[in-house]
């Protein structure tokens, strides 16, 4: 694959290399939003099957590891983790007793909650750093942003 040049064509009308600055953008502020945290240690993976968890309900392994793109295995490990953590519980699922539900607890629910506070306060306290014309576009591209997130 060619890196694109300064004089790279245009994907759809959006630039390429304006593609490849958002990207970066996007990319590093992720990255250093995730190193927010309350203290307690939980990898991004463990983070994301948290949220996955709270946000769908209870969930088999099969299909948490379905969603987050990992194999049945890793996806067991990673459980196991997280309720060594007393952050999901496993449960019997009431119409295929061979099968468990998972579910998150009390705490990962506060551990939740937590994080996002800490993270909106970081991402606050980012923001004020920039100009009052930066924050206002910043702030404007999250409803595009997050439109753009959930495209399949």
């Amino acid at each position: 694959m060619v890196p694109p040049s300064n004089d790279a064509p245009a994907v759809g009308a959006v630039d390429v290399d304006q593609v490849a600055a958002l990207r970066t953008a996007v990319v590093i502020l992720s990255r250093r939003m995730r190193y927010q945290t309350i203290g307690q240690e939980i990898s991004p993976s463990e983070m994301a099957v948290l949220g996955r968890v709270k946000r769908d309900g209870p969930l088999t392994p099969g299909a948490l590891a379905r969603g987050e793109h990992v194999q049945p295995p890793s996806m067991t490990r990673l459980l196991e983790r997280l309720e060594a953590q007393g952050l999901v519980r496993r449960d019997p699922d009431p119409d295929d007793r061979r099968q468990v539900l998972v579910s998150v607890t009390q705490a990962a629910l506060e551990f939740i909650e937590q994080t996002k506070t800490v993270r909106a306060e970081w991402l606050s306290g980012q923001l004020a750093g920039l100009d009052e014309a930066d924050r206002a576009a910043v702030l404007a591209a999250a409803g595009p942003l997050l439109r753009l997130a959930e495209l399949p």
